[in-house]
């Protein structure tokens, strides 16, 4: 496969979770105390998500490195091994002698969205500005590389890459939480990027104040254009489905319709999926609005996130290991939806 980008690298969460759902539809109250169901299904953190969907769809023809530390315990050593299974270099992932692999809560309401909590005195508070710059160098990154700025690890090492990779010609990729939002702002980050995802509340967080769900796109983009008018954006909206936007082109991209039975990990899956696109030459966008997915011929890279996210949502665990191009292919022939012939073949 030729593709546009072929090495991949980047920072953020690399750890194991566990998942709880509750019957009760009310958001978990500051002082409240709930009996909640614990569910069997593998959670896993964001670097480790976004990366698998990439390495499944590019290697071994891309070489993805995700960058970060693990514990010297049994999680860790399990990680290191699915991470390999998939594809993935994990030469840069190191094994710290006293910091535990993280650990990440998720609590998943009726409708199957849920909040996390991720443990931030695990071993991914080792991934500082060092060695982040000092294993670029080992990776060699140039205009060739994607770089991505996930959550879960410290601002100053995602900002740190996010410079390093703009100034070493790669294409940068940021993801921003909403406790974090501010700091990014406050940083001038954006005008490293070329690729900003974030979902409906992180676009809120940016914005500043709230919109009707069709308008965050427009007011993102005309937060965002003064630091970069050409960045690249992305706004997923849940059920809703998402957005992208170039050069001030919005488009809209229905959500897959799908069996609900996990949405963790949804938003992570659909990332994977566009960079993984975007890294195969696959256009951002391809000039139509749809009203249903797979209206028109599948053709964008965001569309590729979309299938990656939809597939993703029909399995127990946050991370959809059957989800290949094999099986995304099936399902576009199961679906009867056209695609351009050049898609992911």
């Amino acid at each position: 496969m030729s593709l546009k980008y072929n090495k991949v690298l980047g920072i953020g969460g690399i750890g194991v979770g566990m998942l709880f759902h509750t019957d009760i539809d009310e958001t978990l109250g500051r002082s409240e105390s709930r009996l909640v169901e614990l569910s069997e299904a593998k959670d896993y953190c964001k670097l480790h998500i976004v990366f698998h969907y990439i390495a499944e769809l590019l290697s071994p023809d891309a070489k993805v490195y995700p960058i970060g530390y693990v514990g010297n315990d049994a999680n860790g050593e399990k990680l290191i091994d699915e991470m390999n299974q998939a594809g993935m270099k994990t030469d840069f992932i190191k094994v710290h002698p006293k910091s535990p692999t993280v650990i990440s809560i998720c609590l998943q309401y009726p409708d199957k969205e849920g909040c996390n909590f991720t443990s931030a005195n695990g071993a991914n508070e080792k991934v500082n500005v060092d060695y982040v710059k000092n294993s670029m160098e080992e990776i060699i990154v140039n205009d060739s590389s994607i770089v991505a700025a996930i959550p879960e690890v410290s601002v100053d090492s995602r900002i740190s890459i996010l410079k390093e990779g703009h100034e070493k010609g790669g294409f940068c990729v940021l993801s921003v939480p909403v406790s974090e939002a501010e700091e990014f702002k406050a940083s001038g980050v954006f005008k490293y990027c070329d690729l900003l995802a974030v979902n409906e509340e992180e676009a809120i967080a940016i914005i500043g104040s709230k919109f009707p769900t069709e308008e965050i796109a427009v007011e993102l983009y005309e937060y965002i254009k003064d630091y970069n008018s050409d960045m690249l954006l992305l706004i997923t909206c849940g059920n809703k489905g998402a957005y992208s936007v170039s050069k001030g082109n919005i488009e809209f991209i229905p959500p897959m319709p799908v069996q609900v039975i996990n949405t963790t990990g949804a938003g992570d899956a659909c990332l994977g999926g566009t960079i993984a696109a975007i890294a195969m030459g696959i256009p951002f966008q391809k000039g139509i609005n749809d009203s249903k997915f797979g209206q028109t011929p599948i053709a964008s890279a965001v569309e590729l996130g979309t299938l990656c996210a939809g597939m993703a949502i029909e399995c127990e665990d946050s991370i959809a290991k059957y989800v290949s191009k094999k099986t995304i292919l099936q399902k576009i022939e199961k679906e009867n939806w056209e695609v351009e012939p050049w898609f992911i073949n």
